[in-house]
């Protein structure tokens, strides 16, 4: 099995085979990601044709609307709603910047073709979509030449013919025939029209460059023998096979980290742990997940640079902090940090691949948490005389000595992290000091003490493979389908029987998008959608009860409760509305491969050396450790510089802690 996650710096693999798990961790080639999965392939040894099974995290998606080189998209809706888009919900980005600007929709104005028809709220056609209009329209769009289009009618959701009819007269039109077209209704039906017409557009907008990509990947993959299917990893959690995820690559916009959080939470569930916070310090942004009771939060709110998009997506919080951020003086002489980056190329000053401004990874390696020995991903030397260069001409800037900018780059990120980390725990109702840290991607290890001290948490688990955990999560994940719609009504007044009737229909349709992929459905996940009457904003409850949803009294009393742990408040005499129900349909799974630790003795016969290690302005003789000559039992004591093949961790002065029988670094306070 194969699992291959594309970050912005690096590309990391992971193969297991039976109970050997192999490592490779490449420079990511961001003009072409295939390069960069066939130099992992190549270089950790493996044969595409001795691969059972191929999964794949990918940024195609959410780089294509980063960087706005995605198709050029038609939209075509309702009469009267041509600058939707461009209006959204008139929400201001920065309350007090009067030079605020938000982010220009993937459809500009000019791309859009209203048709005359309109549906009611009830779903009742209130202006029927004539044929005549019907053929206007498609010559409106055949004439802007589009390379995908977009279909979002005002409450289509309710009464899918006009969409319908539409996509139907694209399909039979010579000029736009092949065109791939993104339905609203097919694709979400549900409520908000800015939020549905959003993820339509960008569906549609990604999509010729996704197709492009994964047909791309999918023949060079055949070309050296594989026979397995190319997986896609979703948003949402779960991964769907590569015909579909280039049909709705609106489903992959955070398919790279999204892999994170699900293999923190097998990982934490393998070593007996409940909750916990997974933080994910990647070379360019730290990706932090609240994970309770082994699932990760997920939600229908999702934005990717200011653009909303309403399907299904793993609560990920994102801050543009990580391994190759840049240090910089700002115009009032403070250090500050990110949110720019080195990325892959050049790279840190300490990679010697041209890049000259300081980053995080410099100032790590400027500190000594860095080892100068270690060879990222096996193969790529560190400088750590080119890191002292770099931080060195901005220590002049600040008028600071070296040592003491490498410190305070650090202390800004970590507090940058702790900040992110928050936001998913203390703001949403969690103590942290009841939940595990788990230290995970290139660089989290290297920031775990302080992030652990600054929320209190109980412990860190760092993994045996900490810097490619997202490629070892996603051979966890199975082939998933989710389907949604909305259905408005007060909870007090609706039938038991109509409740189970609508998650029915969702039921079949979700277990035949598996059936089209060869997959036998093996768990079915129920949800609906809820909110106190007036209100803005929905929560998401789970109540399955027998194998169906909880009847609407058991939805009610799940949402009180629900609601009481997110705001710190509940008003059971107050009339609940359902807005959305939801079904996710989940073939096998796979058991998270960690075999038992093969290392080798006591930390004692695994130390390399003793070096001195600044940290919180002192200087101390650490242990040089060798992860991979620790066995299970080894007991662990900072300060300590612990290297691995893909990952260094810093254990501070104040930390104890063990191996445990996979091979995971579990680290407390010392004396706890």
């Amino acid at each position: 099995m194969v699992g291959v996650d594309v970050g912005g710096t690096f590309t990391d693999l992971v193969a297991v085979d039976g109970d050997q798990v192999i490592v490779a961790k490449v420079p990511s080639t961001p003009d072409d990601q295939a390069e960069g999965i066939l130099a992992a392939l190549s270089d950790a040894g493996v044969a595409a044709h001795e691969v059972a099974r191929f999964a794949h995290g990918t940024t195609v998606a959410t780089n294509t609307v980063l960087e706005r080189d995605g198709a050029r998209t038609v939209l075509i809706t309702t009469v009267g709603f041509r600058d939707l888009l461009a209006i959204a919900r008139q929400d201001r980005p920065r309350l007090y910047d009067l030079r605020a600007r938000r982010p220009p929709p993937v459809v500009p104005g000019e791309l859009v073709v209203e048709a005359i028809e309109r549906t009611g709220a009830d779903g009742e056609v209130v202006t029927p979509l004539s044929d005549a209009e019907v053929a206007r329209v498609v010559a409106a769009v055949r004439e802007l030449a589009p390379e995908a289009v977009a279909i979002s009618l005002l409450f289509g959701f309710l009464h899918p013919d006009h969409e319908r009819r539409l996509a139907d007269a694209l399909a039979r039109d010579p000029a736009t025939r092949e065109l791939p077209v993104t339905r609203a209704s097919a694709i979400l039906p549900v409520l908000r029209e800015v939020e549905r017409t959003s993820t339509v557009a960008l569906n549609a907008y990604v999509a010729p460059r996704m197709a492009r990509y994964l047909g791309s990947l999918r023949t060079r993959l055949d070309a050296q023998g594989l026979r397995a299917p190319v997986e896609v990893m979703r948003s949402g959690g779960g991964t769907s096979l590569a015909q579909l995820a280039a049909r709705e690559p609106v489903h992959t916009l955070l398919s790279g980290p999204a892999a994170d959080p699900w293999g923190a939470a097998a990982l934490v569930l393998a070593s007996g742990v409940g909750d916990l916070i997974a933080c994910d310090v990647g070379g360019t942004s730290t990706d932090v997940t609240l994970v309770r009771a082994g699932r990760p939060a997920t939600t229908a709110q999702g934005a990717i640079d200011g653009l909303p998009f309403a399907v299904l997506t793993t609560d990920i919080h994102t801050i543009g902090a990580g391994g190759g951020s840049l240090a910089w003086r700002d115009d009032g002489g403070a250090l500050r940090v990110g949110p720019r980056s080195a990325g892959a190329v050049p790279g840190p000053a300490a990679y010697g691949r041209g890049g000259s401004r300081p980053t995080v990874t410099d100032a790590n390696l400027v500190l000594g948490r860095l080892d100068a020995g270690v060879r990222l991903g096996g193969s790529m030397p560190l400088r750590p005389d080119l890191a002292h260069d770099a931080i060195a001409e901005l220590a002049g800037d600040l008028g600071l000595e070296v040592e003491g900018t490498a410190e305070g780059i650090v202390r800004v990120t970590d507090a940058q992290m702790a900040k992110a980390l928050r936001v998913v725990s203390v703001e949403r109702g969690h103590d942290p000091r009841r939940t595990a840290l788990v230290a995970f991607g290139g660089a989290g290890p290297l920031h775990q003490a302080a992030l652990a001290r600054e929320l209190g948490c109980r412990e860190v688990l760092v993994p045996p493979h900490p810097g490619v955990l997202s490629a070892l999560g996603l051979l966890t994940m199975p082939i998933t389908a989710e389907k949604a719609r909305s259905v408005v009504t007060d909870l007090a007044g609706l039938a038991a029987d109509r409740l189970d009737a609508e998650v029915a229909t969702l039921e079949a349709e979700a277990r035949a998008d598996l059936a089209r992929q060869d997959v036998e459905v093996a768990q079915l996940r129920r949800s609906a959608d809820l909110r106190y009457r007036g209100q803005a904003y929905e929560l998401e409850v789970v109540a399955d009860h027998d194998g169906r949803l909880a009847d609407p009294a058991e939805l009610a009393a799940a949402f009180h409760a629900a609601h009481l742990t997110r705001y710190g408040y509940q008003q059971p005499d107050e009339p609940v509305e359902l807005i959305t129900l939801r079904v996710r349909a989940e073939g096998p799974a796979t058991p998270l491969p960690l075999p038992s630790w093969r290392g080798g003795g006591s930390t004692q016969a695994a130390t390399l050396a003793v070096r001195p290690v600044r940290d919180e302005g002192r200087t101390h003789d650490a242990a040089i450790v060798d992860r991979v000559g620790l066995a299970a039992g080894a007991q662990l004591r900072g300060p300590a510089v612990v290297i691995g093949a893909d990952a260094t961790c810093w254990i501070a002065p104040w930390q104890a802690g063990e191996v445990d029988e996979h091979g995971t670094l579990r680290l407390r306070e010392a004396g706890r």
